[in-house]
């Protein structure tokens, strides 16, 4: 079938937004909203991001979920969609076909409007990218940097299950956790209404929790304090480095802010109000750093604290 083929039959359904004008032109109109709109974007590459027994289902679900957090880590909730797809010449039409209903589910649940993309035929491997437009709930987004030292840290949910997911399944083992490894689980939507109440800089953890603290911290010109034993941890951390270990390895999606100290009280109130879990961690700091805790002890902190991305030596095979 030509790629032609594959929109109309496969993904032009999926395209219901007037502004999609069905994917039957090269442009696509976006929706106008009261306030502003942030926009993010998401590739997945085989061999990198996962593997190629991977189910396509999941892929799909996978694909919009690690887009939805970063709008959600905004203040903000999803929009529209555009998809661009590498689809190999020895993946069938029934891939396909099962490719794009999981990705039409999941855009719905979410309310996502798809209005457009594109698809070519990848010689290397299964390729998946998708840039999605979100609306923010405050008159301004929520940034990394806009914190001040004295704000405390709060991770929504739970740390670790995709790695325990992946350990699980590098060992041959059954594990519920190969379920977030394969279809993260992330907030709900109830997650953008708290912190655009609430947050003075947010982010989603992608590349562990370790180092993306630090990437916040800097972009707020703050230190930060980090106290590993008051995280959730998926079935929680026995150990200093088994905390280590899930604190740096990524790929969990959950949403991790800086919020005054004063609003504590209401911040849980409010959360437990929008069905949404959080720990608070710490406290930013002046000056620059991250000092970690673990029991009361200062910790040594490992030389690499999250996913590198495009650092010689990172597994090929990191999920």
């Amino acid at each position: 079938m030509s790629e032609r083929g594959w929109i109309e039959r496969y993904f032009a359904p999926l395209a219901r937004a007037p502004g999609a004008a069905r994917l039957s032109d090269d442009t696509a109109e976006l929706s106008r909203q009261a306030g502003p709109v942030v926009i993010t974007t998401d590739a997945m590459i085989e061999g990198v991001h996962f593997l190629a027994s991977d189910p396509v289902e999941s892929l799909a679900r996978k694909l919009v979920r690690v887009n939805v957090s970063d709008i959600l880590s905004s203040g903000a909730l999803p929009l529209e969609a555009l998809l661009v797809l590498g689809w190999p010449s020895d993946r069938t039409e029934a891939n396909l076909a099962a490719f794009a209903g999981a990705l039409g589910a999941e855009l719905d649940a979410w309310g996502i409007s798809l209005i457009g993309g594109d698809t070519v035929s990848a010689p290397g491997g299964l390729f998946l990218s998708l840039t999605l437009t979100g609306a923010c709930i405050a008159d301004a987004p929520v940034r990394r940097g806009g914190a001040a030292p004295g704000d405390e840290l709060w991770i929504t949910s739970e740390i670790g299950g995709a790695r325990r997911g992946f350990l699980a399944r590098a060992a041959g083992q059954q594990s519920p956790h190969i379920s977030q490894l394969l279809e993260p689980v992330i907030p709900g939507p109830g997650a953008a209404h708290l912190l655009a109440a609430h947050a003075s800089a947010a982010m989603d953890v992608s590349d562990g929790l370790l180092g993306d603290l630090v990437s916040l911290a800097r972009a707020s010109g703050c230190g930060a304090q980090l106290a590993l034993d008051d995280v959730a941890f998926a079935d929680q951390a026995a150990t200093l480095d088994e905390a280590l270990d899930l604190a740096t390895w990524g790929d969990d999606y959950q949403l991790l802010f800086a919020a005054p100290a004063g609003s504590r009280e209401r911040l849980e109130t409010d959360a437990l109000s929008c069905g949404v879990r959080i720990s608070r961690i710490g406290r930013l700091t002046a000056g620059s750093g991250l000092g970690v805790t673990w029991l009361g002890a200062r910790v040594n902190l490992p030389e690499t604290l999250g996913f590198e991305h495009g650092r010689i030596g990172a597994s090929p095979t990191r999920p």
